[in-house]
């Protein structure tokens, strides 16, 4: 039996979004979401996503509804599974619940299990629904749900992608707002660095561990160089006490960091930053204009690993895979590009041309005409 229709007039419209709540999903959303509520003020904007520590803050602080389902990703053992189940199929109850309340004219998701439920119940209820792909390839929540939804919005220009009747449209993956570009006078009095060459590294938001380990012994290769340089190092909470101790002996300047906000003043400030491939580090990366050594995360579906090589292939950035990583090489890659400044201007070039600085205006330009 299909829901009731939406009770809005032409003018009031409203927006259901779906977002995991990982950064890589959640800050598109909020960036779709802000948009659009500066297109159309009046129209009423609600999340959903799965229980899961600060996200609920996130997004009430951006001032937004958000509605939470029980999802989670299935756990190994038999205990576990059935727990996981049992969520899984309660989240569609829930779900029901919230279209039933809500009642939204158009329903988004940006990936991720906590969007499936949302996005295959508003399809099969026959609301107009949009997925949102940050990656290269779609995701397994996204492929599915492809076979499903009205428009699948993707990030990169990919050829796999064409003639899919119209389906796919390109928009670009859309840049949380607070990133801004400073000079790097204002960022070295923000971290209260020097006028050396500056290595950004980082590992997620919830860092690496490996990469932490091979980065340290990158740095002590190059102390012991006596090559001149600075870094800034967020390194995620697990490893941040035992670097901190390992970092107190060495002589040259540092930053580090288990979070940093201002990412802003961070990017502006590096010459050469060392992080994943995630969608949107990438997307950080060419909106900055900065070279990079990129060390793709393997799992999850490899995602990272198809990321990187769209930018290897155009010569965009470097690509270190993590079963080759280890600090001598890091070492020698960092010095190659230290030394050489035109390379490294190629690089950034290059890596630009990534930037699509019209994506969150095309993707709620695509909401705008469905609803």
């Amino acid at each position: 039996m299909p829901l009731a229709e939406s009770a809005g007039s032409d003018e009031v419209k409203k927006i259901l979004i779906a977002s995991g709540a990982s950064a890589g999903h959640l800050y598109p959303a909020l960036a779709l979401a802000e948009n659009l509520k500066n297109k159309q003020p009046s129209w009423e904007i609600a999340f959903v996503a799965c229980r899961r520590a600060g996200i609920e803050e996130r997004i009430e602080s951006s001032g937004y509804k958000i509605f939470i389902i029980s999802i989670c990703p299935f756990r190994r053992g038999f205990t576990g599974f059935l727990i996981s189940l049992y969520r899984f199929v309660k989240s569609f109850l829930e779900t029901f619940l919230i279209i039933e309340k809500f009642r939204p004219d158009v329903v988004i998701g940006f990936g991720s299990y906590a969007s499936f439920p949302v996005i295959l119940e508003s399809a099969l209820f026959k609301k107009p629904t949009v997925i949102h792909e940050q990656n290269v390839s779609l995701g397994l929540s996204n492929r599915v749900l492809s076979l499903f939804v009205d428009k699948v919005a993707i990030s990169f220009a990919d050829e796999r992608h064409r003639g899919a009747h119209g389906k796919f449209v390109f928009t670009g993956n859309p840049l949380r707002r607070e990133l801004v570009k400073h000079d790097k006078e204002e960022s070295r009095a923000f971290f209260g660095l020097d006028k050396e060459f500056t290595i950004l590294v980082l590992g997620g938001s919830q860092g690496s561990e490996r990469i932490n380990a091979e980065f340290k012994k990158t740095v002590d290769i190059l102390s012991a160089q006596g090559r001149d340089f600075q870094f800034i190092h967020l390194c995620g909470k697990k490893d941040y006490s035992s670097l901190k101790k390992d970092y107190s002996c060495i002589k040259i300047k540092y930053r580090l960091f288990d979070f940093l906000t201002r990412m802003d003043f961070a990017y502006s400030l590096a010459d050469l930053v060392i992080c994943r491939a995630g969608a949107g580090s990438i997307t950080e990366l060419a909106f900055f204009g900065k070279a990079a050594i990129l060390i793709p995360y393997p799992y999850a579906g490899a995602h990272q690993l198809e990321n990187a090589g769209i930018l290897k292939k155009k010569e965009a950035a470097y690509v270190i895979e993590e079963r080759e990583l280890a600090g001598s090489k890091l070492a020698e890659l960092i010095l190659k590009l230290m030394d050489s400044a035109d390379e490294r201007a190629q690089l950034e070039k290059r890596v630009a041309d990534f930037m699509n600085p019209k994506a969150t205006d095309r993707l709620a330009e695509l909401v705008l005409k469905m609803g």
